[in-house]
């Protein structure tokens, strides 16, 4: 490790290495192969404002500069060789799966084959154009975008080809042939025939009169932030509590959402005992102090620990159909914009949707159960909003608190 750039990097790998990891081991060396492919090293850390960067699409994701150039839209990525097997799930009553492997040499193509071909370099097609949204959106002021593409002379006079298929540029060329054609229409006739295929770009230099000053900058527009997502509800949970206790609840929730990833496979409370140092550094990284830094992690420990051996807590962190954790959703909800996380939403058996919320209170002394009940009525609202967001009418809604080991449920609308 040379410098902080590296040394994100490195934590970039050990973070996707645990991510991996099931009970101290690698389960499918293959899988982690695989996405080691995908991980990116950072960008410099210490480069200025005036420095240029070289970054691939990937590498740039979720980051924003002021110019962003991007070169090469006309080239053509290399075309792939033939897999061996293809194969698709086609999302149908009851699910199939449809597959087929390479022809033979010499053999007569295969339709299923070919169709199949035709699916991924489709889904490629759409990816190529999420890369090239992202590509241009890092922009804050300025994007440029450059490309080439071929010219052709037709009773003596040149037009425009289009881009190669399968280009960057080709996704662009119903909004830039005009310009394309513009540029074809004011360079220089072609001395050669060679000349034609690649006609000259006019670089000639144009002055301007000594006195000329930049016309004067157009009226600034008016805007005022909306108010931050998701932060109406934090105030509702956490308001009777402390930073420690906003933290102790962020990384319980963090880690429950870890545990239902994985379907409960190797999890046990020994295993969350061995998460008590990584605990701490979470802790200690959101801003909990080293006075309070023992005491939040058996917290965390705690609730974990309850979550994986109480029956309730499996049923809720265990596989279910169309299972989704801490899922994040937009929408309007009295005329504002407002972002909602859900921590718990799954299919139960019977077809019902679940909608469930971690709440990491804890009660001491009698009047437990009058507690609880508290808590439901003061969460219901908050609840009652996500089913009608997700439109689910009649759904179960639950409460679940892992440091009580506690439960409340009841359907929405009643």
């Amino acid at each position: 490790v040379a410098d902080d750039t590296d040394l994100e990097d490195a934590e970039r790998y050990l973070d996707y290495l645990e991510q991996c990891e099931q009970a101290g081991e690698i389960a499918d060396f293959d899988a982690l192969e695989q996405g080691m492919a995908k991980l990116y090293a950072l960008p410099d850390l210490h480069a200025g404002p005036g420095d240029a960067q070289l970054l691939t699409i990937h590498k740039a994701k979720g980051l924003e500069f002021d110019t962003v150039i991007i070169p090469g839209l006309g080239s053509a990525p290399r075309r792939p060789d033939p897999s061996l097997l293809l194969w698709t799930e086609r999302a149908s009553r009851p699910p199939y799966l449809l597959l087929a492997p390479i022809k033979q040499t010499g053999a007569e193509r295969d339709a299923i084959y070919d169709y199949l071909a035709r699916l991924e370099a489709e889904k490629e097609s759409h990816e190529d154009a999420r890369l090239l949204y992202v590509a241009a959106t890092r922009a804050r002021m300025r994007v440029h975008l450059l490309g080439d593409t071929r010219c052709e002379e037709k009773h003596g006079v040149l037009q425009l080809k289009p881009p190669t298929r399968g280009t960057l540029l080709e996704k662009l060329w119903a909004v830039v042939e005009p310009q394309f054609a513009e540029q074809l229409r004011r360079a220089p006739a072609p001395r050669s025939h060679e000349d034609a295929a690649q006609p000259a770009i006019d670089q000639r230099l144009r002055r301007l009169p000594s006195d000329w000053q930049l016309p004067a900058l157009p009226a600034g527009l008016q805007w005022s932030a909306p108010p931050e997502p998701a932060r109406r509800q934090d105030e509702i949970e956490f308001s009777w509590a402390g930073e420690t206790a906003r933290h102790v609840g962020s990384v319980v929730h963090r880690w429950l959402q870890r545990i239902a990833e994985d379907g409960l496979q190797g999890w046990s409370r020994t295993r969350v005992r061995a998460l008590s140092e990584c605990v701490g550094r979470e802790l200690a990284a959101l801003g909990v102090g080293q006075e309070q830094l023992s005491a939040a992690t058996g917290r965390v420990l705690a609730a974990l620990a309850n979550s994986i051996e109480d029956e309730r807590g499996r049923w809720l962190l265990g596989p279910h159909r169309d299972a989704r954790s801490e899922l994040r959703l937009s929408a309007m909800i009295d005329g504002q914009a407002v972002t909602l996380v859900i921590d718990r939403v799954f299919a139960g058996d019977d077809g019902l949707r679940w909608i469930v919320d971690y709440k990491t209170s804890s009660h001491e002394g009698a009047g437990r159960e009058g507690f609880l009940d508290r808590e439901r009525e003061r969460y219901t609202p908050q609840l009652e909003r996500y089913a009608r967001v997700l439109g689910e009418k009649g759904a179960a809604l639950g409460l679940y608190f892992p440091l009580l080991t506690a439960w409340r449920e009841w359907k929405s609308g009643s």
